[in-house]
């Protein structure tokens, strides 16, 4: 092998690291609220989307759409609701009169291009990044959203 073959290889292998890279940054990327919007063909607020799957505790929802009611109608955000739009979803105040933009995901296209997994409870898009809570814990929430 002469000092030429090493360094054609030694290039290939560069290469061949650098494209993987590229790959492993592309695909790790986080998913982003523009993501989010484009996708449900919302318009995209300012700051933040909030993406709830209404599982789990009934009363902590009931409570959290409570909190999100007094949030001022000039919220820089939107909420996402993933459900169907039923008669037991609207009674809710908060989704009858929300006093931000709300939409529902009826489809759950977000589930489906992989943004939200099924277990997802609460996740708040900002602008590269995404953050999962629990319903336990929408406080923590609230405060990230005032």
């Amino acid at each position: 092998m002469t000092l030429s073959d090493l360094r054609d290889w030694s290039m290939m292998i560069k290469s061949f690291i650098f494209g993987i890279g590229i790959i492993c940054l592309v695909a790790c990327s986080s998913p982003s609220k523009s993501k989010v919007a484009s996708i449900l063909g919302i318009p995209e607020p300012e700051e933040w989307i909030l993406v709830i799957h209404p599982e789990g505790c009934k009363t902590c929802l009931d409570s959290f759409y409570s909190e999100l009611q007094l949030l001022p109608k000039e919220s820089p955000g939107a909420v996402v609701l993933i459900a169907k739009n039923s008669k037991t979803l609207r009674l809710h105040p908060f989704i009858e009169n929300s006093p931000i933009p709300l939409y529902l995901d009826e489809q759950k296209l977000l589930i489906k291009e992989g943004l939200v997994q099924m277990t997802d409870q609460i996740l708040l898009f900002r602008k590269e990044r995404a953050e999962s809570f629990d319903i336990l814990d929408y406080e923590r929430v609230l405060q990230e959203i005032r």
